[in-house]
């Protein structure tokens, strides 16, 4: 354990609820005695950049974050048995206390036989450390391991907020505790290891199979990628609120976590379409966190034909986008229709749509998807789904049809389309009749007398008087000869229909283009 009186840079330490690393240790002319340079996790802290009268005696990452301190105000330093012992040990002196925090409760209640159920079983289980299986020490000043073997059952570890910063520190802990396997170091600052070291600690975390590090102040995957090289187990990676920024396209990330199945990048700033390409090239990877990157558009690749999948994200089955602002979600969900076995995806409603659009677009678009937002997808939300793009996208389905290279390009946009029209059929029924609608019909006028025949456009909703009116002025008749008998020539039964109600119009007569109406 460093000793309070033997500083070097890189320690964490702590004063108060504020939490700092040690860049300096030292003199400061002018003054006496030795000063303690600290960086401060929380910049709001500091009172300069480390440089003093002209003198630079260190360098903050921000602006006004740090402060020369004199040891004296540091918090004392524990080491990981000291605090599991003080908070999970019960002693007498702890038991004594109970006992009289339970008598002040009682008589504010005035309930005399007022008692806590279970206390004696949990303080038993807790005084035997042997029967520990999660344990946490969040916020203690811990900056090294001590004696763990009395942990023979612990599997589940969090450190985070406390003052370790030494990967052989962190080695030592999971060493002691064969059984460990998951590993909470949030909000803590690591110096990076040896290369050498770097070997070492892997055999070490061997068993270690989760570890957390939000907040850690990680400043680039690579960096990340380095430290993965001593976690040979590791399957589910927590790195939220770092400051990772570009997926580099090389292959040692690659090996390094090649288990990995679980990865939780959320608000970072992995937001380009080639690092979120290069994260799909982890092996094993099945559930993956990008919330909260700013990210705007999704590319797994432009040259994925329709009724094929992309040799990215294999295995992945979930993905979290929300807090995103992407652009096109269209495009998104169809990108995500080329992975083959995703199943469960979580993006925010998009605002230009109703939530009800929004759900059909994601259903009808991914094949396999099985969840959105964590609600089950029903057989009839996607046969209602399909069915909404189907009808969406028919209109832009029928101006490329005929045309074979603006059809391909239009199911590479739409991967969904070839496989609905399979199920459902063509979509024309759906599409209005852009045709012309005529209100008038030709009639063939017949005299049956003199067998002159006459070509007439009438209105279809002329009435029989009407129509009378019309053959006597049209054939030259006499005045008087204004009540005809009309008739329809039905060629198909070769028979006459009587147009009897001369009050009624042709069209109730079910009278058609080019028919023949034979009048005398």
């Amino acid at each position: 354990m460093i000793l309070q009186n033997h500083l070097e840079r890189g320690v964490r330490v702590k004063v108060g609820q504020f939490f700092g690393t040690v860049r300096y240790v030292g003199e400061v002319p002018n003054t006496e005695g030795e000063w303690i340079g600290i960086e401060w996790d929380d910049p709001v802290r500091g009172k300069h950049s480390g440089t003093i009268n002209g003198v630079q005696y260190f360098q903050t990452r921000a602006p006004n974050a740090g402060t020369m301190i004199r040891s004296e105000k540091l918090t004392k330093f524990q080491t990981l048995e000291q605090a599991i012992t003080e908070k999970y040990i019960v002693t007498e002196d702890t038991l004594q206390l109970d006992s009289e925090m339970i008598q002040a409760v009682q008589k504010q209640l005035h309930a005399s036989l007022f008692e806590i159920v279970g206390m004696e079983k949990v303080g038993g289980k807790q005084s035997n450390l042997q029967h520990l299986v999660d344990v946490s020490v969040r916020y203690c000043p811990v900056n090294a391991a001590g004696n763990l073997s009395s942990l023979v059952h612990l599997e589940m570890l969090d450190v985070s907020s406390t003052l370790l910063w030494n990967w052989s520190v962190v080695g030592n802990i999971a060493e002691q505790i064969p059984t460990l396997r998951e590993l909470n170091l949030s909000n803590n600052r690591f110096v990076d290891p040896y290369e050498e070291q770097i070997s070492v600690l892997a055999q070490k975390f061997a068993n270690i199979q989760t570890i957390i590090l939000k907040n850690c102040s990680i400043g680039s995957w690579l960096e990340l990628v380095r430290l993965a090289r001593m976690w040979p187990a590791i399957e589910n990676l927590l790195l939220e609120q770092n400051d990772i920024r570009y997926i580099e396209d090389e292959a040692p990330y690659i090996v390094a976590l090649s288990r990995l199945k679980h990865l939780d990048l959320q608000n970072n700033a992995v937001r380009d379409a080639d690092s979120i390409r290069n994260l799909g090239k982890l092996p094993a990877l099945e559930e993956l966190v990008l919330t909260g990157n700013g990210i705007r558009e999704l590319s797994f690749s432009d040259d994925c034909p329709h009724n094929e999948k992309v040799d990215l994200y294999r295995n992945l089955r979930t993905i979290y986008l929300r807090d995103n602002p992407l652009q096109d979600q269209s495009h998104a969900f169809n990108e995500l229709d080329k992975l083959a076995r995703l199943e469960h995806v979580m993006v925010d409603p998009d605002p230009a749509v109703s939530y009800e659009e929004t759900v059909a677009r994601i259903v009808g678009s991914i094949a396999g998807l099985r969840m959105f937002n964590r609600s089950t997808i029903s057989e009839k939300l996607r046969r209602d789904s399909e069915c909404d793009m189907w009808k969406l996208y028919a209109h832009q389905w029928v101006e490329v049809r005929n045309d074979a290279q603006r059809l391909k390009a239009f199911f590479k946009t739409h991967r969904m389309y070839p496989r609905v029209m399979e199920r459902l059929g063509s979509p024309e029924q759906f599409l209005p009749d852009t045709r012309k609608v005529s209100n008038m019909i030709r009639l063939q006028l017949l005299n049956e007398l003199t067998a002159e025949l006459r070509e007439k456009k009438v209105p279809k909703r002329i009435n029989l008087h009407t129509l009378q009116n019309l053959i006597v002025k049209l054939f030259g008749l006499p005045e008087g000869n204004s009540a005809l008998r009309l008739y329809l020539l039905d060629r198909k039964r070769k028979v006459r229909i009587p147009l009897e109600n001369h009050g009624r119009s042709l069209d109730f007569y079910s009278v058609e283009d080019n028919d023949t109406i034979v009048f005398e």
